[in-house]
């Protein structure tokens, strides 16, 4: 189990610059790491922390079950 490695901030782009988040393989291949390749995040800056949450989908919050 790895929960804490050296990742990076990278910056990519020309005229619209976009920053990735680089997340070394030994932290995601860890049993408790909570995402999923492809899946939707929300970022949010808490103080002097940057926090990641699994982003909420809202068409299926209240939603019934149909049969």
């Amino acid at each position: 189990m790895t929960r804490e490695g050296k990742g990076k901030i990278i910056e990519r782009g020309g005229k619209y610059k976009k920053f990735f988040l680089y997340i070394p393989k030994s932290v995601a291949a860890d049993t408790n790491f909570p995402f999923q390749a492809g899946e939707n995040v929300t970022v949010r800056i808490n103080g002097s922390k940057l926090v990641i949450e699994k982003r909420q989908n809202p068409k299926n919050q209240n939603c019934l079950k149909t049969s």
